[in-house]
């Protein structure tokens, strides 16, 4: 479908197009998404990641589960799980997922909500399972309040609520109004783009914030010879056996309390940070440190180092890891792992590259 869509927009430039509207008021509109459609580029996907974030409420019916938008009937557990049964794969690895919104264009204005969401899957012998439609203000304040997972190319800080809104997600238009394009599939590409490219048309979409959740591991001196390693693990080690009982009520208690009489020794220190691009410039905020002792991690907020005047070299913490000086290896940016073989690639590509654009594998797009 992605390749028809490409195609058809050729087509668009070149050929007649069938009269569109001007101007039209809130008309139903139904999009599809394929999650194997989704771009990494776009850092989320939410043909994945709403299936995932409402089953466990679906199950304990915290939501509920209707046959169709009119809401008339309800689906029970029993029968969403008898139909799950019969699926050939699990309901939060299926491929499609619909968003049903509204949409109006209005003195060239273009503005959209969304209604809900409806499921579906494919039975064990090819038969479409209908697994029901989610009524959006059933879960709006649940998708508000929640981050949508990202990988490298997207953002930390962006909720489920946001990226709906941000429309900046590969789908294609299967209805408008009573039309299902079965007849005109080229009306419905020319249809969203006067909706959301046309550049007459004012339109206020969600903007995704340019952050990123940095996790990294602070190599310990003993497998580097970095002497700035050697530096920051002998200051957090003075720190924590200068101040034992601040370490035991931050979470130390069940598995050092018995060591209260011998120095302390740090195996690993793993920091998290939130990136903030201005400029084309990361700006680093410190948010945690965890210092693993006898195996066991104690984190440390960047207010409770503050508080307690924690400094490396004459700096606050928050300042000295700045400078990155010393030696360590990327372990997560966002919700993406990232293998010790690619963390300098990494690294490099959060100063260098478009932060859409974090993995190899994009540089040259």
């Amino acid at each position: 479908m992605h390749s028809i869509k490409i195609l058809a927009l050729c087509l668009i430039l070149f050929a007649c197009k069938s009269r569109l509207p001007n101007a039209y008021d809130y008309t139903p509109v139904l999009l599809h998404l394929d999650k194997y459609n989704q771009h990494d580029t776009l850092g989320f996907n939410l043909a994945t990641e709403i299936p995932k974030l409402l089953y466990s409420r679906i199950l304990s019916e915290d939501i509920a589960l209707w046959a169709s938008p009119s809401k008339q009937i309800k689906i029970d557990k029993e029968d969403f799980l008898r139909m799950e049964k019969s699926a050939s794969v699990p309901f939060v690895e299926s491929q499609h997922f619909f968003i049903h919104e509204v949409w109006r264009i209005y003195k060239r204005n273009f503005n959209f909500g969304v209604l809900g969401f409806s499921f579906t899957g494919e039975s064990r012998t090819g038969r479409k399972i209908n697994y029901g439609y989610v009524d959006a203000n059933d879960v709006i304040l649940l998708m508000r309040s929640r981050n949508i997972p990202s990988n490298a190319n997207g953002s930390s800080d962006l909720s489920y609520w946001d990226a709906l809104h941000s429309m900046n997600f590969d789908f294609d238009l299967v209805q408008f109004g009573k039309e299902d394009f079965k007849e005109n599939l080229i009306r419905s590409f020319q249809l969203e783009d006067q909706a959301l490219k046309n550049p007459k048309i004012r339109r206020k979409l969600t903007t995704i914030p340019k952050k990123k959740r940095i996790e990294y591991r602070i190599l310990n001196p003993k497998l580097n010879s970095n002497p700035e390693n050697k530096i920051l693990y002998n200051a957090f080690e003075q720190f924590v056996n200068d101040n034992k009982q601040i370490i035991l009520n931050a979470g130390g208690s069940d598995f050092l309390s018995h060591l209260m009489f011998v120095d302390w020794k740090i195996d690993q220190v793993v920091v998290t940070e939130q990136w903030t691009r201005f400029n084309k410039l990361p700006f680093q905020e410190l948010q945690q440190i965890q210092l693993f002792i006898e195996g066991k991690p104690i984190g440390l907020l960047r207010a409770d180092l503050e508080e307690l005047d924690v400094k490396i070299k004459l700096q606050g913490v928050e300042e000295y890891l700045s400078g990155k000086e010393f030696s360590f290896n990327l372990l997560k940016i966002n919700d993406q792992e990232i293998q010790p073989q690619e963390s300098d690639d990494f690294y490099r590509a959060l100063w260098e590259n478009d932060w859409n654009k974090l993995s190899n594998k994009y540089d040259k797009n």
